[in-house]
């Protein structure tokens, strides 16, 4: 049993301190490797907030809510219809990095990076990338590259206010793609836009080769905006004024069968999609050195367009299947129209008051009707109708309470067969509207 004894030596003290530090060394070496990663070569921010909020709806829905589901009819009643939900939200909190590079051909150069947890592109929880662009910026001109929110629509002067994640979305709150956009001041407090874009109506984006990539063109957006100071401010909201449109072309391609011909053909219908949107936002009454107390603004959007169900709205296309082998298929849009109002009070520096009202509305073809094609499942008209009390505690906490009430209109009733399998029965078991009301609580803290 003498090692148990066995006393340690002052060179075996020695070895074992050198045989520690070594150790250490070691593995600090891999942190070290990596510590770039931890700053960057350039001004670097990072922000964001975390979000929660949770609600409770007089029909079913979840937490994205952004039409109402059918009315029960008759006899018939809708599950949604008839039965309440609650729900909550705890991924749409954001993260987002700023950088300040070095300068350019004589302009100052950045990128912005921003994403949250909604996983729209997969499970509830996931990092989804919302922007992702570099810029360039010079003394009047801004060259944006990278993916970044449409300029023609886009418009968001609800400021973190907005509690409901798909609110207005169904009236054009806009939608994100990759682009090269440039911005141009040519007064003190006017400037136009010019963009091309890739478009697609698929959550994969540039991955999908949906009908919208099938086309060889690209989209191009373009508008002309005037904001000024000269009138205070609310915020970061001045008062602004904004009207642009897009175009772009969808080719769809389908299949065509000829008994006579022993090989599959394809067909296809090339359509125009095209939009345009006026914005503005007033502060009415602004506030005075930094302190929201009595201010009062006013904003909102108007647009009109054809082909626009590809941003999020209630429209889609309908295909008039011609006759075979005589005359080929068409495609057929509805065009659609709408818009948002906002209106907004701060009783106090901290607590204010919102509230919107939004309709949006598709104009079915005479040609889709006269076919029959116009399915019964699409919406036809849609409104929205928004109040919410917010309360700040500090610059980094906000609480709200929001309440809201939808009513959507279908292009018809909803259609189901009864009967037996052998003789079906078509039977009307869904009405053409529904309403949707909820209440929802929520919080956010910005860093």
């Amino acid at each position: 049993m003498g090692f148990l004894t066995h006393k340690n030596t002052e060179k075996e003290e020695r070895m074992k301190k050198f045989i520690v530090i070594a150790v250490a060394v070691l593995l600090a070496i891999p942190a070290i490797s990596f510590a770039g990663s931890a700053t960057s070569r350039w001004d670097l921010t990072l922000g964001g907030y975390v979000n929660f909020d949770m609600g409770w709806a007089d029909v079913g829905t979840n937490a994205d809510y952004a039409l109402a589901p059918r009315d029960s009819y008759g006899a018939w009643e809708s599950r949604a219809a008839e039965y309440s939900s609650e729900y909550a939200a705890g991924a749409a909190g954001r993260l987002w990095w700023i950088v300040k590079g070095p300068d350019a051909w004589g302009a100052k150069t950045g990128a912005y990076v921003e994403g949250d947890f909604r996983g729209q592109t997969g499970d509830y929880g996931e990092f989804n990338l919302r922007h992702a662009f570099m810029k360039l910026d010079w003394a009047n001109d801004s060259l944006q590259i990278g993916r970044q929110w449409q300029r023609w629509g886009a418009h968001f002067p609800f400021g973190g206010y907005l509690l409901s994640f798909s609110g207005l979305g169904p009236s054009l709150k806009g939608q994100r793609n990759e682009a090269i956009v440039w911005d141009h001041k040519f007064a003190k407090d006017w400037g136009w836009y010019l963009g091309v874009y890739h478009n697609s109506n698929n959550d994969m984006g540039v991955r999908a080769l949906d009908d919208f990539a099938n086309s060889p063109y690209p989209f191009f957006e373009f508008g002309i905006k005037y904001a000024s100071a000269s009138c205070g401010r609310i915020g970061n909201q001045i008062m602004m004024f904004d009207i642009g449109g897009f175009v772009g072309w969808e080719r769809n391609i389908w299949s065509v069968t000829d008994v006579t011909v022993p090989s599959n053909q394809y067909s296809d219908d090339t359509a125009q999609a095209w939009g345009v949107a006026a914005k503005y936002y007033i502060p009415i009454i602004p506030e005075r050195k930094g302190n929201k107390a009595g201010a009062f603004g006013i904003g909102g959007n108007a647009f009109v367009g054809q082909n626009l169900g590809w941003y999020g709205g209630i429209g889609g296309y309908t295909v008039d299947p011609g006759l075979p082998g005589i005359i080929d298929p068409k495609l057929s849009y509805p065009h659609q129209w709408g818009g948002w109002f906002q209106i907004d009070y701060w009783f106090s520096n901290a607590l204010s008051i919102h509230g919107w009202y939004s309709h949006a509305k598709n104009n079915f073809s005479s040609r889709a009707a006269d076919f029959g094609l116009v399915p019964a499942g699409l919406p036809k008209q849609n409104q929205q109708y928004i109040v919410n009390l917010s309360y700040d505690v500090n610059p980094a906490m906000r609480f709200g309470v929001e309440y809201a009430h939808i009513r959507t209109k279908y292009a018809n009733y909803e259609v189901s067969n009864i009967g037996t399998i052998a003789e079906p029965i078509p039977a009307i078991t869904g009405d053409k509207k529904g309403t949707l009301n909820t209440i929802r609580i929520g919080a956010w803290y910005f860093f």
